[in-house]
């Protein structure tokens, strides 16, 4: 029954994350609206995709994709980025400095700035059963 319960509210996390992604190039010409995997369509703000796109390299424009998926990782306040090396270089000249993992105070500027550019899901590691502090016990 458990395992059941799981599955449905793991279903309805992966069902509102994006289906397709556009680049920020196609974005600033006017693709804003995109799939969900549940069949809606979510739609970005033109104004928070041309504030990220001024923010970015023109040079990355076509190798980005948007929406951003950040994935929760299993430690208290971290996130990585769920795409490509290029969506790790834009969010790097986003926030003004290199990044590998992102932090809750990251999320949050991300978030205030960009809320339509942004999704969040659950790392596929969030979960272990198995808790690192008790290793070699």
């Amino acid at each position: 029954m458990l395992d059941k319960i799981i599955n449905l509210g793991l279903r309805d996390i992966l069902s509102g994350l994006p289906s397709e992604r556009v680049s920020i190039k196609d974005a600033v010409e006017g693709k804003l609206a995109i799939s969900l995997n549940n069949g809606l369509v979510h739609t970005m703000e033109k104004k928070q995709v041309e504030e990220f796109s001024r923010n970015v390299p023109l040079y990355l424009w076509s190798l980005v994709k948007i929406p951003i998926i950040l994935a929760k990782l299993p430690d208290p306040g971290e996130y990585s980025v769920s795409g490509s090396e290029w969506d790790v270089k834009a969010l790097s000249y986003v926030l003004g400095r290199e990044i590998s993992t992102l932090y809750t105070p990251d999320v949050e500027e991300l978030l205030k700035k960009y809320r339509t550019l942004i999704f969040i899901t659950l790392g596929s590691n969030i979960f272990s059963l198995e808790d690192s502090s008790n290793e070699g016990m």
